[in-house]
């Protein structure tokens, strides 16, 4: 063999090597990114969640899921729809046992997060009380503990569609500034052609008509009758409490400016679509409604206060994946609630960390109806237990048969509850 020839297969030889090397190296790396590819999905954490978005309302949370997965890729959420109606059952079966349906989950009622907490079935939170909303946070919290986070809610208020009014040359409900304005408006309204009557009724669970009670105690009791009510400090049989309803409410009634009880969604549809000139409702109706800039929102001429209710999350003590539900606790106090603000939301923010700037044109309107009046808790999610169902109840009763006896019935109905539940 020449010198040359030797010297080219030393060459090839070397070569071959090198590619031999590389291809061994490839391997490794490819084997390795495999293995760390199936333990990143083997070690994903699926964390279970309950909230009370059914899949037309979803949108507007799912943003939060989204974001929250895509900052926490190890962890994966399987969401479920309940609300606290149709889960309680499920919830206090399976704590008894200690057991969860689910690793966070969201209830409307703060009481039952205070209940369930005394019980020892919830995990302690750690939340800065300046995220949200002044006072907000002390309705779920038990000797400077604390168990639940604030989600965004809504306030209970008058609401109607604006171009029912400027096609009938009439004011809008928020432009009566006297009780007397406000009925000659409702009799204009119910006179008119087409028309069932002035305001309509919501029914179904029996809340809707809790929104009519509480509007009309904060405006003609005022927000302090309101608040004693709620904690127990004056009698439903005062009577401070009966003339709001004698004196304003059981005329309404009794002369027919109230239509006949129809499920709320129904009810509010009927609104918009002109059945009804207004509906006692909720702010977050506004989603539902479209063109959302034609709807409009009021309180009763004089209301110094208003009701807002919101949501609540909380975590089992019974979670198999405590980390994960506490990364997903933290990142709702932080970001979710201006997650969907973004995104639209017809929902009121309770975080203070929430730009006004990002909220939807509908959310800003509630804002500046609300924004010189006392903000009061819901009373019957806030007194919870018997309370709460023997006052939807009840209240279905005195639409059905608006006199001054079954008021009275109602009144010492709704005491005797009160007092089931508190204690006073």
């Amino acid at each position: 063999m020449t010198d040359r020839s030797y010297i080219a297969n030393l060459q090839l030889k070397e070569v071959v090597a090198n590619m031999m090397r590389r291809v061994v190296m490839l391997c490794v790396v490819l084997g390795l990114l495999w293995s760390g590819a199936i333990s990143g999905l083997a070690e994903q954490t699926t964390l279970r969640i309950i909230g009370p978005w059914g899949p037309e309302e979803l949108p507007e949370f799912q943003p939060v899921i989204d974001e929250f997965e895509r900052q926490n890729p190890d962890i994966r959420i399987e969401y479920r729809t309940g609300r606290i109606e149709d889960i309680a059952v499920i919830l206090l079966t399976q704590f008894a046992a200690g057991m969860t349906p689910a690793d966070v989950i969201d209830v409307s009622t703060p009481w039952f997060i205070v209940e369930q907490a005394r019980k020892g079935h919830l995990m302690e939170l750690s939340v800065p009380k300046d995220a949200f909303l002044s006072g907000l946070l002390d309705r779920v919290t038990i000797e400077g503990k604390v168990y639940g986070v604030p989600w965004s809610g809504g306030f209970t208020i008058i609401e109607y569609r604006k171009s029912f009014y400027a096609n009938h040359g009439l004011p809008e409900p928020r432009q009566s500034q006297t009780w007397d304005e406000f009925v000659a408006l409702l009799n204009r309204i119910r006179t008119m052609e087409g028309v069932k009557t002035a305001i309509a009724s919501g029914n179904g669970v029996g809340w809707p008509f809790t929104s009519v009670v509480e509007n009309f105690i904060i405006a003609f009791g005022g927000p302090e009758l309101h608040r004693d009510l709620t904690q127990g400090d004056i009698k439903w049989t005062s009577p401070a409490v009966r003339q709001v309803f004698t004196k304003y409410l059981l005329p309404l009634l009794q002369q027919g400016y109230f239509g006949e009880p129809e499920d709320w969604e129904a009810a509010v549809k009927l609104m918009w679509d002109g059945k009804y000139g207004l509906y006692f409702g909720d702010s977050t109706d506004a989603g539902m409604l479209q063109p959302s800039e034609d709807w409009g929102c009021a309180v009763l001429p004089g209301q110094k206060g208003v009701v807002m209710w919101n949501d609540w999350w909380f975590v089992p003590r019974y979670t198999s994946v405590p980390q994960a539900a506490m990364r997903f606790i933290e990142f709702l106090v932080t970001q979710g609630q201006a997650i969907a603000a973004k995104a639209g939301s017809v929902r009121c923010p309770t975080s203070t960390k929430v730009p006004l700037e990002v909220l939807s044109p509908a959310v800003k309107e509630v804002y500046e109806l609300v924004a010189d009046k006392v903000v009061l808790p819901d009373m019957d999610d806030t007194v919870g237990g018997e309370f709460q169902t023997t006052m939807w109840d009840q209240l279905k009763l005195l639409w059905a048969t608006p006199t001054e006896q079954t008021l009275d019935t109602i009144l010492q109905e709704l005491q005797r509850a009160r007092e089931a539940t508190l204690g006073r």
